[in-house]
């Protein structure tokens, strides 16, 4: 039998609340397609089907249905026990969880660590830079499994509606995403000729660029 996935269970929640597949994978901060998978997932996990795809909006099942209970017990005795011991770092030794991208890892925090100087004195911070996906991102927060996340506040990175009144946001930073180009290759092209260019892949949060 395959693992769960916790955030499955979100998932579940999340399209029974919405009853649409574009809505409840935007709420939940990653692309449709991925979001159904999840949801197959799930329901290969339980073994039956969760969810009436054929009507709209769309409706649970009646195993669906009775797995209602099962999925809030899980999720409150999940939610519960982090909790419990989420706090316990910074109880005992003030340690400040941080979640965030490489990119900010190597770049954004040494630098507004050094600005703040005498400011975080006492503090001792965490960093974690491997989770994947802003979903998972904003769930550590929801979950009480980090203290601040670090995101870029493009549209892809914002929280949802649902997620809205739950989080508090600051601007801590700015930077400009500029293109470039290798002089030899500026020199030769025309207005009639194809532009080849590296860019962002459709996946990615920053696939639609201030120029574009």
């Amino acid at each position: 039998m395959s693992s769960l996935e916790f955030k499955w269970l979100d998932d579940f929640i999340s399209l029974k609340d919405l009853g649409n597949f574009s809505a409840a994978a935007a709420a939940r901060h990653v692309t449709q397609s991925a979001f159904s998978r999840r949801i197959q997932a799930l329901e290969f996990w339980v073994g039956v089907p969760l969810f009436d795809r054929t009507s709209y909006p769309i409706k649970l099942t009646e195993d669906g249905k009775k797995f209602v209970p099962y999925v809030e017990k899980m999720l409150q005795l999940i939610r519960e026990t982090a909790d419990d011991f989420s706090q316990a770092s910074l109880r005992t030794d003030n340690t400040v969880r941080i979640v965030c991208l490489h990119s900010f890892a190597l770049n954004l925090l040494p630098e507004l660590f050094s600005k703040a100087g005498k400011r975080l004195e006492g503090l001792n911070f965490s960093l974690t830079p491997s989770i994947q996906g802003i979903d998972n991102h904003f769930q550590a927060l929801l979950d009480n499994a980090c203290d601040i996340i670090f995101v870029y506040d493009t549209q892809g990175m914002r929280p949802s509606f649902l997620l809205e009144d739950k989080v508090e946001r600051m601007l801590v930073a700015t930077t400009r995403i500029i293109p470039v180009i290798a002089p030899q290759l500026l020199d030769s092209l025309t207005d009639q000729q194809p532009l080849p260019y590296l860019a962002y892949s459709k996946q990615t949060f920053l696939v639609r660029p201030a120029w574009a």
